[in-house]
């Protein structure tokens, strides 16, 4: 008998073990989530990193399009200029930047600007055709790109 309580003690230790390591990691992914919050909320950010991620999008899938380098660094240096002011680190907004969870964040909503202007990133001409109306707009996407 005492070797079957034993074993009903160490399993509900390894249960309650396991609980706890459990709430462990989905607490640190909540605060990893949470810590970030105040970039993902930021419109200046938010809208300048959409406009990189579109650009990307434009140059990597249109032969004729390319980005304005020194115009594109500057711009990605307000915006980490900006993520210092509210009170993070260079290396805190790297962090940001390589969390897969936000890079398919951004991802995905350039994708659905794309589609509200009929590109498709799979149809090169409907990239360029959106590249050169962002250019000749001189929107914040444009600003970063260059035809020729």
């Amino acid at each position: 008998m005492k070797n079957s309580s034993a074993k009903c003690h160490t399993a509900r230790c390894v249960a309650l073990l396991v609980m706890v390591v459990a709430l462990f990691v989905s607490a640190q992914a909540a605060l990893a989530q949470d810590r970030f919050d105040a970039l993902r909320n930021d419109p200046e950010i938010h809208e300048g990193l959409l406009a990189i991620s579109i650009g990307r999008l434009v140059r990597n899938h249109c032969d004729t399009i390319d980005a304005r380098v020194f115009r594109a660094w500057a711009f990605a240096q307000t915006l980490v200029d900006r993520g210092i002011s509210l009170g993070y680190s260079r290396a805190e907004l790297e962090d940001y930047l390589e969390s897969d969870a936000d890079k398919d964040r951004y991802r995905r909503l350039a994708r659905a600007y794309l589609g509200a202007r009929g590109a498709v990133v799979e149809d090169a001409q409907s990239m360029c055709r959106l590249g050169r109306d962002e250019i000749s707009s001189q929107s914040a996407v444009g600003r970063l790109l260059i035809e020729g």
